[in-house]
């Protein structure tokens, strides 16, 4: 890796994990808000940002499990679930259509991922916090 994507990914992913930190209040939970994953977008740059959003979603994420505001071992594990729909916007985000629709598709993964973690772990029927995780991620 070039200096230049290694300072670009570090910056990234730094940015993701402060944004998340300076709104954590609003991060975690039914109503879910993730100002960071506004960075999602500028996936399609280049693998810097790839790889940048995934180790900030993680470190944040880790960063939430350890303070207890973080839903359970899923919310480690959905940076690499969420990876999938990473890739997509990497590798067909070029256009503004495909951005568009591979960008909604990471917001559907993680509205269904978080809504069953949240069913799983206190009951909160899924129908009723996809919606609200949907709209807080869009």
């Amino acid at each position: 890796m070039k200096t230049r994507d290694l300072l670009l990914t570090s910056i990234v992913a730094s940015l993701y994990f402060v944004l998340g930190f300076l709104f954590q209040s609003i991060a975690f939970g039914q109503v879910q808000v993730r100002v960071a994953d506004a960075l999602y977008p500028l996936i399609s740059l280049g693998s810097p940002f790839l790889i940048g959003t995934f180790l900030g979603h993680f470190l944040f994420n880790l960063y939430g499990f350890s303070t207890g505001l973080a839903l359970g071992l899923g919310d480690l594990l959905s940076p690499f679930l969420f990876l999938v729909p990473k890739l997509l916007i990497w590798r067909y985000g070029k256009s503004r259509v495909l951005l568009f629709l591979t960008v909604l598709v990471h917001v559907i993964t993680v509205a269904l991922w978080v809504s069953f973690l949240l069913e799983t772990l206190f009951g909160v029927p899924q129908w009723a916090s996809a919606p609200l995780i949907f709209l807080g991620n869009s």
